[in-house]
């Protein structure tokens, strides 16, 4: 392809960090210990932290200065070693058996070691992997430890959170800002990433109070009435709401010091029966003889604490501070990103006001743990140099460039460049009769938009209505019609319809599908709209919408790039699989793809079928009319979702099985593989001098940082790719753990920035790399591979496992591969 060339330049330009240097590293040797307590369940952080403060208060004589405590299972003393030993510690003296506490020293971490980690050949890196976590450890505490307390959050919390500007969300909770904190190794020196955080908290306060509002109750005679309510769904989700969340009765029922988690709710409590000395008794009655209180709301609900102790509602407050790790509301949510969106001077100044204001809210300047370590760290954000790299060109037909512009581009008055014209459109309306002349209208201007740009093969759409009651009689009546593309037109609410409607698309049919909702009227901006979605249908239907050139793609001829990712369950489900997905061009735009994906036990990160995943993109490479039957000379694997405890594990499993590969054909043995993870998972942010960035404030699409603030031993690199829309831009970070091809800097970073300008659904550079995009989008369609019904069997049938030891990954796989294998882009 011919293309006018553009200039391969940089612009300097220089930023503010949310980095702030150590001056001076800690000066005293630091011991670490394994702590062991064989009488204490090991899932009670709260009571591990009480009997390790007693165990250091009741001997100062062996600990004559404060050690720290990750509150799980790693003690340290700054400056004096505690011999092995075993402490018996007493919490009350009601306590009949004291709680035992045996020390085992396991390391040390001198300046030698902070040392190693700095420096240029990274030795604690590439030696000394536990030596070096240990260090990492022991410095995130020193930094974190003083603040955590002081804020109420646990020992080894990596942020904390205040009340200061708390957002009401409604329903019990309120988002609250806080502050993260990292102790990072560079090159030279170590680092302090500081960075703005949020989370939706419990409100605090008198229980009944947050229980109406949850219920967005007004008389408290409701709230009594709830446990009988016709409908149990109200009941049981402020179950579900209220359950672990911590709360203290008065002091005069309770000598908490402090909360408990609630286990279960009890209706009427008043009325709740239980003995005492042999005798029956109720709550109302107990509560009346023994403190002399009589309850006002005892047919209001109670709360069980542990085994059997129950206490009214009203008695009880809500302790402050609760973090809420549930799924928030759709209103909810939206007010939580109204206050979590700052533009990055406000945020740059809230970082700033923590580390050096007058509130002092991270405790550089004041903290015990800082002082005595001998450790100082520097109130002044870091300044960094970085370069904005030249966007490349996104071709459409005829060759034709469309100006980019602060990384987006129009493809008004443009075609597509390889059109694939779409035949025999139905529009599949799932939507009330009554909007039938707004999805008309919608549907003309679509195909309007299709037209111009070459991919509609002509002839009027026909409409077909379904019935949401019976979405697969509907489908079989569709598929006997045997359109070329469906688009849907849904309800704001049809989560069980679209999984029916994109298990026929995936598995049954093979038919390309486009699901749109909400917004098919004649509203501002629908051209646009119109647009983007023929982007999406057109890739989906096999066209080529542009490709992106520039220089380094000249080199592209002959290599293979390729996006790894893999998605895990919900939190604490274990019966359901991880998917694990590779996307990989065979083109030298890398404008056409090819994928794979497989199933693996839950929550496992390594690819474990990497190897024949590769292969079948392999083979597929070599199958394209472009490569002649050839192998690519260069494999470039981009990898998503990898942290960085796990780069070298990741890296050489999966590096390995795609050698393995390469090197079992004599056709690819001198095939060079390069492996670069990639993540946004991180905090660094760059912050811009006024009027130096976008239009948001946000440094200029093409934004990179390759020194200063990179690691001491991988090659790596920061670079954002994107426009800033609101709020504070994050990078996308690269970390290059495999270089065989010997690619330069300058060369992967550009590369890495034209592939996310080549995202088929976006006239606008993404965050990350397409393939890597791409691989994160199949490993969310693939649980369309199962439809709603096998989904349910399925988890009947694994509803008893509790470890994915015991998860039977079988039963997944045999209906997952009998589905039909997609080549096009139909996750888009």
């Amino acid at each position: 392809m011919q293309s006018q060339p553009r200039p391969s330049g940089r612009t300097r330009m220089r930023v503010i960090t949310n980095s702030f240097a150590v001056t001076r590293v800690p000066t005293v040797v630091l011991f670490q210990y394994d702590v062991i307590s064989p009488t204490l369940k090991p899932d009670n952080p709260r009571r591990r932290s009480e009997i390790i403060d007693k165990m250091q208060l009741t001997n100062a004589n062996i600990f004559p200065r404060r050690g720290m405590y990750d509150g799980k299972n790693i003690f340290y003393t700054i400056g004096y070693k505690v011999e092995n030993m075993t402490i018996p510690v007493q919490l009350n003296k009601s306590d009949k058996t004291p709680y035992i506490v045996r020390l085992t020293n396991t390391t040390y971490i001198d300046s030698n070691t902070l040392n190693d980690m700095v420096s240029s050949n990274g030795r604690a890196y590439r030696q000394g992997g536990d030596q070096n976590q240990a260090a990492i450890n022991a410095l995130q505490l020193i930094v974190r430890q003083a603040a955590n307390m002081r804020h109420g959050f646990p020992l080894q919390a990596k942020s904390f959170f205040t009340k200061d500007g708390a957002k009401e969300l409604g329903g019990g909770l309120q988002a609250w800002r806080g502050y993260f904190q990292s102790v990072r190794p560079v090159l030279g020196r170590l680092l302090v990433n500081v960075d703005v955080t949020h989370s939706a908290v419990v409100k605090a306060g008198p229980l009944l109070d947050v229980a109406m509002e949850f219920c967005n109750f007004r008389d408290i005679r409701d709230l009594a009435a709830l446990p009988t309510d016709p409908n149990p769904q109200r009941w049981l989700k402020l179950q579900r709401f209220l359950k672990g969340v911590l709360i203290k009765p008065g002091s005069q029922f309770a000598k908490w010091s402090k909360g408990r988690p609630i286990r279960a709710l009890i209706p009427n409590a008043g009325g709740y029966e239980f003995h005492v000395n042999g005798q029956p008794t109720t709550v109302r009655q107990y509560f009346q003889q023994k403190y002399n209180f009589a309850l006002r709301y005892s047919t209001v609900f109670g709360i069980q604490i542990g085994k059997d102790a129950v206490f009214p509602a009203e008695v009880c407050t809500i302790t402050p501070g609760q973090l809420y790790k549930k799924k928030l509301s759709e209103d909810q949510t939206k007010s939580f990103v109204s206050l979590a969106v700052q533009k990055p001077h406000q945020r740059l100044g809230s970082i700033e006001s923590a580390v050096s204001g007058d509130r002092q809210l991270l405790d550089y300047q004041q903290s015990d743990f800082l002082a005595t370590a001998g450790m100082v760290i520097s109130t002044r954000p870091l300044e960094v140099e970085g370069h904005v790299l030249t966007p490349p060109q996104v071709l459409f037909g005829g060759r034709q460039a469309s100006p980019i512009n602060n990384g987006a581009w129009n493809v008004m008055g443009r075609q597509f460049l390889t059109p694939k014209k779409i035949d025999k459109l139905m529009v599949l309306v799932c939507v009330d009769p009554s909007e039938r002349q707004a999805v008309e209208y919608f549907t003309k201007a679509l195909v309007g938009n299709l037209t111009k740009l070459g991919s509609y093969a002509g002839g009027a759409p026909y409409f077909h209505i379904a019935n949401l009651q019976n979405m697969r009689k509907t489908l079989e009546e569709v598929h006997k019609m045997q359109p070329g593309f469906v688009l849907v037109i849904l309800p704001a609410s049809a989560a069980i319809p679209r999984r029916y409607i994109k298990f026929w698309s995936s598995v049954i049919s093979g038919i390309p599908t486009q699901c749109r909702k909400g917004k098919y009227d004649s509203g501002k901006g629908l051209d646009q709209y119109c647009n983007n979605v023929a982007l999406k249908m057109h890739a989906k239907y096999g066209g080529i919408n542009s490709v992106v050139y520039a220089p380094i793609m000249d080199k592209l001829m002959g290599t293979m790039i390729i996006g790894c990712d893999v998605s895990h369950p919900a939190p604490g489900v274990n019966n359901r699989p991880s998917f694990a997905s590779m996307v990989a061009s065979v083109d030298r735009f890398a404008s056409y793809w090819t994928s794979a994906i497989e199933l693996q036990k839950p929550r496992q990160e390594i690819i474990e079928a990497i190897g024949p995943m590769f292969q079948t993109l392999l083979n597929a490479f070599v199958a394209f009319p472009e490569n002649q039957g050839r192998c690519p000379h260069t494999v470039i694997v981009y990898r998503d979702g990898v942290s960085e405890g796990e780069y070298e594990t990741v890296a050489a499993a999966e590096y390995d099985q795609i050698k393995r590969v390469l090197q079992s054909k004599e056709i690819t043995r001198n095939t060079k593989v390069v492996f670069i993870i990639v993540t946004k998972r991180h905090h660094t942010r760059f912050f811009p001098e006024r009027g130096a960035g976008d239009r948001s404030g946000n440094c200029p699409p093409g934004f990179v940082v390759e020194d200063q603030i990179v690691h001491s031993a991988i090659p790596d690199y920061y670079l954002l790719s994107h426009s800033g829309i609101i709020g504070t831009s994050r990078p996308s970070h690269y970390i290059v753990l495999r270089n065989d091809a010997q690619m330069t800097q300058q060369q992967l970073q550009e590369l890495s920035f034209n592939l996310c300008h080549s995202y088929a659904a976006a006239t606008r550079s993404v965050s990350i790399p397409t393939p890597v995009y791409y691989a994160d989008l199949l490993c969310g369609h693939a649980d369309y591979h199962f439809s709603p019904d096998e989904v349910a069997n399925l988890d009947d049938d694994s509803s008893t496992n509790t470890s994915n030891q015991d998860f039977n990954l079988e039963q997944w796989q045999t209906v997952f591969k009998r589905g039909r294998s997609q080549k096009s882009l139909y996750f888009l």
